[in-house]
């Protein structure tokens, strides 16, 4: 079923990410006059939304693209210079360096908006209704801990590597013109985990979610409390911190954050029917978009296939696209009936004498419906991976077969718990930039070849670790 949606993407009070950090006369006024009315907080809060669907964050670098390179997932063509470096993990060469240093800037640039944010929530909390006041400042607190958590799983070390003393990256909790001192990873993860908390218990009671059946409805009298999905939610904060505990190794929190989400999974986040898929034959819900927990709207998602992922009209020197034997004959061995092969990996195609396939979970006919503009961020199936992982092979393998299930599948068994919880990453986060860190959290010593099935390459924890950008380190 196609649903339909008034695009979140308004004018922004704010302007560009790097505004607030341009210290002007009338800057001030700026700020008061956007933080004058509620209408200013929800402009100043939709316009950090906006900013994550910008190329160096959501919208390319760490979902589809940069993080999916790092995870061998495209057999990059030698012609591509520019991706070939990357997926060669040669951080110090211009073009590399060139994508991280925009990441890194991109981030702490939000991240900036972010603290003015929470900055102007305590200061002119008179100006908030007690539901504005938790909702905005719950999200802003989430928000700033996923950008900052992901900067530490790009920039910082493999975590069970981590030395009590080594410092990492800074960790920015205020509005701040001034470069802050970096933490070692335990204290870093430890903010993370603080803002998460912090976030939760705002969002806890005020959160429209608990009281709905569904993340993509509207509300009728307020645009604003509508379509939780498309918001830094309360499950939205309670996954993260699920995926944040079990990065630090613990489990028991981990399990029990992960547990509140699959408690809901029914009701709020139901798997995507196989029937109403082959319905919409023309222009099916590819992103499964009833299981996403958060998700930005992003309306250029359908150049983003035709640029990156169209193989009918695009080169090897800019297309990206897996190896055909290696998803036939490896990660879907056997398994053609799975869900998510039939709906992103079925196409087979030829292009310069080699055999790929097309990458389709961007691709889309329909550009006005909303599951035609989602970018996932966060999806359920994760809360069952989490959980499955923290109670162990034969307790924990009950949750990956209920993914395995709704996925079209058979249960597997326990003894192969291991080999299946690293199959079901790679299936189930196609172009969504989680599977490279599940390598870097297990430290894997081999990943994947994109080129030959059953052929791996070696890694060492160096090259899970982008390098900070030159001009940063000096004040970083």
């Amino acid at each position: 079923m196609k649903i339909y949606i008034l695009v979140l993407i308004i004018p922004i009070l704010l302007g560009s990410c790097e505004s607030w950090l341009d210290v002007k006369p009338n800057d001030r006024i700026s700020e008061d006059a956007t933080f004058s009315t509620p209408r200013g907080f929800e402009l100043a809060l939709n316009g950090v939304y906006v900013d994550l669907n910008k190329t160096s964050l959501y919208g390319q670098a760490l979902t589809w693209d940069f993080v999916e390179i790092l995870a061998q997932r495209y057999a990059i063509s030698k012609s591509s210079t520019y991706n070939k470096e990357a997926m060669e993990f040669h951080y110090a060469e211009d073009e590399v360096k060139d994508r991280v240093s925009r990441i890194w800037a991109t981030a702490y640039s939000l991240i900036s908006n972010v603290n003015m944010i929470l900055k102007n929530c305590d200061e002119r909390w008179d100006v908030l209704s007690d539901e504005y006041y938790n909702l905005i400042k719950g999200e802003s607190l989430g928000l700033r801990a996923l950008l900052h958590f992901d900067l530490f799983r790009l920039w910082g070390p493999v975590y069970s590597l981590a030395s009590e003393t080594s410092l990492t990256i800074p960790y920015y909790t205020s509005f701040s013109l001034v470069a802050q001192p970096k933490l070692t990873a335990q204290k870093f993860m430890e903010q993370v985990i603080a803002d998460l908390e912090e976030a939760a218990g705002l969002l806890n009671e005020y959160d429209p979610a608990q009281k709905r059946n569904g993340m993509l409805e509207p509300d009728a009298a307020n645009t604003f409390l509508g379509y939780r999905a498309l918001r830094m939610n309360y499950y939205a904060v309670k996954l993260l911190s699920a995926r944040a505990y079990l990065y630090m190794d613990n489990k028991e929190e981990a399990l029990k954050a992960a547990k509140e989400v699959i408690d809901v999974q029914e009701r709020l986040f139901p798997w995507v029917d196989p029937a109403s898929l082959a319905l919409e034959r023309e222009s099916p819900d590819r992103m499964f978009s009833t299981e996403l927990v958060f998700a930005l709207q992003n309306v250029n998602r359908k150049t983003i296939y035709t640029n990156h992922f169209d193989a009918d009209n695009l080169g090897l020197a800019s297309l990206l696209a897996p190896n055909q034997r290696v998803v036939d004959d490896n990660l879907f061995d056997g398994e053609g009936g799975d869900l998510r092969y039939k709906m992103w990996l079925d196409k087979n195609v030829t292009i310069e004498g080699g055999d790929y396939k097309e990458m389709m979970k961007y691709q889309t006919t329909s550009a006005d419906s909303l599951y035609a503009q989602l970018i996932p961020m966060l999806r359920v199936s994760e809360a069952f991976y989490i959980a499955a992982e923290c109670e162990g092979e034969e307790v924990g393998n009950k949750w990956l077969n209920k993914v395995r299930n709704a996925r079209s599948l058979r249960n597997s068994s326990w003894y192969y718990f291991e080999s299946t919880l690293e199959t079901e990453y790679s299936r189930e986060f196609w172009g969504e930039g989680q599977l490279f860190f599940f390598y870097k959290r297990k430290n894997a010593e081999e990943i994947p070849s994109a080129y030959e099935p059953y052929e791996s390459i070696s890694m060492q924890p160096a090259d899970y670790v982008l390098l900070i950008p030159e001009d940063e380190s000096k004040y970083n």
